[in-house]
């Protein structure tokens, strides 16, 4: 895509990690599917907010490429016995229109290249359907002290060099600048409906990363939550 890195470099070490572990669960209001095409859920994982729409009554689907994510999901379905399928986000293995929503936490639109997998989601979306997802701030990424393994305040990467970064056991992870996203989003054929940049009360934890003050993320953004939706 013209003005928009194509590809994933080279990327740095790193522990797999994760949203912010005690975010508000307010987040769950913006995945409240409501529609009769069902939800889709990038990069499942465990399946937690998965498990949590299908809760409600929404008709939901796990995809996530590892076996053993959708093996802990399967374990963790309880009652709520919604299909998981084994798959990349960069090649849904959907029809075009499927669902109303699809959504991701840190899943598929983290480590699958986003000019792919966007593309892919809008395609699976009907005409009024929304992606919806949560990735790293690109503060967050370019405050990350590599020697120390903690996040600073002290820029350490380039905002405009921060491409991919490898997180062990052969996972990788994109990231894009603000202007990056919008123009892959635009590009797909997405409407940008807000950007929330989630801020954790006071003294909550997170169970992820280390940061340096503990209180990181009330000063800085440490999330993107990206809701947009299909014209």
């Amino acid at each position: 895509m013209p003005g928009v890195r194509s590809g994933c470099a080279q990327g740095r070490q790193r522990a797999p990690r994760h949203g912010l572990a005690d975010a508000p669960r307010a987040r769950a209001a913006w995945l409240s599917s409501g529609g009769r095409g069902g939800a889709a859920g990038l990069g499942c994982g465990a399946g937690q907010w998965s498990r949590a729409l299908a809760a409600e009554g929404a008709t939901v689907v796990g995809l996530d490429l590892s076996e053993a994510q959708l093996a802990a999901a399967a374990r963790a379905r309880g009652a709520a016995r919604y299909p998981l399928v084994q798959g990349a986000a960069e090649q849904l293995p959907f029809a075009a229109d499927s669902f109303d929503l699809v959504f991701c936490d840190f899943g598929g639109l983290r480590g699958a290249p986003p000019h792919l997998a966007v593309p892919q989601a809008a395609r699976v979306l009907g005409r009024g359907g929304r992606l919806v997802f949560n990735v790293a701030s690109p503060w967050f990424e370019a405050c990350y002290d590599e020697a120390a393994s903690r996040v600073t305040t002290t820029l350490r990467q380039d905002y405009f060099g921060l491409n991919t970064i490898a997180e062990g056991d052969g996972a990788t992870s994109c990231q894009l600048t603000y202007g990056d996203w919008v123009r892959v989003l635009r590009g797909a054929g997405l409407v940008i409906g807000d950007l929330i940049e989630p801020r954790p009360e006071p003294g909550t934890p997170n169970g992820y990363n280390e940061t340096d003050p503990p209180d990181w993320a009330r000063r800085w953004p440490a999330e993107l939550l990206w809701v947009t939706h299909k014209p």
